[in-house]
């Protein structure tokens, strides 16, 4: 191989002369590690940083399908259960009383429990919206101890030659919705230091790179992941944002205090997931570190010939070979989990600090695949998770760059800034298919 001198520089990419009538814009920007991802895959392991490259953006790009939308505001509709239980409901004789709308009708014979005695009976008068009249099916008087759950919807039945129903059941679909969010950033720097800024040639064209803008391009991405996962809407004030995803789940999804530790606490998951109805059989559990050691300590504890576990296959070893302890998926009662850790719960400058470690999440549990839900009258098959981004067809916000000064747009100040702005939200459907839990006893 021939003598091959490189530029100086610390990213270790070959660098060029500024080529001729042609000035560092937007257009031709591009991140020292983008380029090496793309063109130089050899030169990642030179890219060394002491706390690594400090990005935390993943997640989203992998379990959120992207889209745009063109209002302020996205929204869909999501029908509730098919069938009613109502609970705590409280009984004189043959009245009872339910502390929310019962939805019953005259002839709808329903299901009843103290938690100790059953019976069936028939609605025979609805006297209001929270009160009906029924009747044991067995002609003898309940004997039900304290208040009771009925079961609505279970059977009806009626003699030969006889009318229908005169009025049917509704099930109104129930609105949810998420906003625009607008984050920014910028950086700055004197027009004379714009010199150190280093172009590469690649086949799409000249490009450039600049290491204190390259950190503040990957700052920026870093707020938007946070904005979409963490984010929660303002009370008050024109720029309240969106509701993060995180935020989504703990107001309509399933939560969770400390970690998962055993079999019986994951099996527990997942009759809670069979519970919440959903056609989902399979999840991604984005986790700590912890939650991780817990995972395997659970797993490889299933085949312990010292705990008399059952023996589920046998591998040949020898002094060469690896011992892998992590485990990336489990099937247990059903439902698959796929373990992925992620770095930002990790990262001691965000949700690894000392303190946030005692309140922040342990995991966070995505549904794979589509569901179903209406929009604009139509039922529309979607993916659960999607982000999305202010734009149409010729114009997208997801990630706008504008450069001012030198090569960009003229301005009198002796200065080149960089302007980053992205506009988004998120669609979370489906909410009660999702599972946060925290570090510690924090939901009460």
């Amino acid at each position: 191989m021939a003598f091959d001198l490189l530029g100086t520089n610390l990213d270790g990419i070959a660098v060029i002369d500024q080529p001729g009538g042609v000035t560092a814009t937007a257009d031709n920007f591009i991140l020292a590690y983008d380029y090496a991802e793309k063109y130089m895959p050899e030169l990642i392991p030179q890219l060394h940083m002491a706390n690594g490259l400090g990005k935390i953006t993943g997640l989203l790009k992998i379990i959120g399908a992207e889209s745009t939308y063109a209002s302020d505001q996205i929204q869909h509709m999501e029908e509730g259960r098919l069938h009613n239980v109502i609970k705590d409901v409280a009984r004189t004789t043959n009245t009872f009383t339910s502390p929310t709308n019962h939805n019953l009708r005259v002839g709808d014979g329903i299901k009843i429990s103290d938690g100790t005695i059953e019976a069936q009976a028939t609605v025979t008068v609805i006297t209001s919206d929270v009160i009906f009249v029924a009747t044991n099916d067995t002609d003898v008087a309940f004997a039900f101890s304290g208040n009771v759950d009925v079961l609505c919807d279970f059977t009806n039945s009626f003699a030969k030659g006889t009318e229908n129903f005169t009025v049917g059941k509704r099930w109104e679909p129930t609105q949810f919705y998420n906003f625009s969010h607008i984050v920014k950033e910028t950086y700055g720097i004197n027009a004379s230091d714009m010199v150190h800024k280093s172009w590469v040639d690649t086949p799409d064209g000249p490009k450039w790179f600049n290491f204190e803008t390259e950190r503040t391009s990957n700052l920026f991405d870093n707020k938007v992941e946070l904005t979409q996962i963490l984010n929660e809407r303002k009370a008050s004030g024109n720029a309240r944002g969106m509701h993060g995803v995180i935020p989504q789940v703990e107001k309509r999804g399933n939560i969770s205090n400390e970690y998962i530790t055993d079999i019986e606490e994951l099996s527990s998951v997942a009759l809670r997931i069979k519970q919440q109805g959903g056609t989902c059989r399979e999840y991604t559990v984005w986790h700590d570190h912890q939650q991780g050691a817990y995972v395997r300590q659970m797993l490889s504890g299933v085949n312990a010939h010292y705990a008399t576990g059952a023996n589920y296959g046998q591998f040949n070893n020898s002094m060469d070979m690896s011992l892998k302890l992590g485990f990336k998926s489990v099937y247990i009662d059903g439902i698959t989990f796929h373990f992925t850790p992620w770095s930002l719960l990790e990262d001691p400058t965000l949700l690894g600090n000392a303190k946030f470690k005692a309140t922040s999440i342990a995991f966070l549990m995505v549904p794979t695949g589509n569901t179903s839900v209406y929009e604009d009258g139509n039922t529309v098959s979607k993916p659960y998770l999607s982000v999305r981004y202010r734009g149409d067809e010729a114009y997208n916000r997801k990630r706008e760059v504008k450069i001012f000064g030198p090569g960009g747009t003229p301005q009198s100040k002796d200065a080149q800034t960089t302007e980053f702005l992205c506009e988004g939200t998120n669609q979370l459907i489906g909410a009660n298919n999702y599972f946060v839990g925290r570090r510690g006893v924090f939901y009460s």
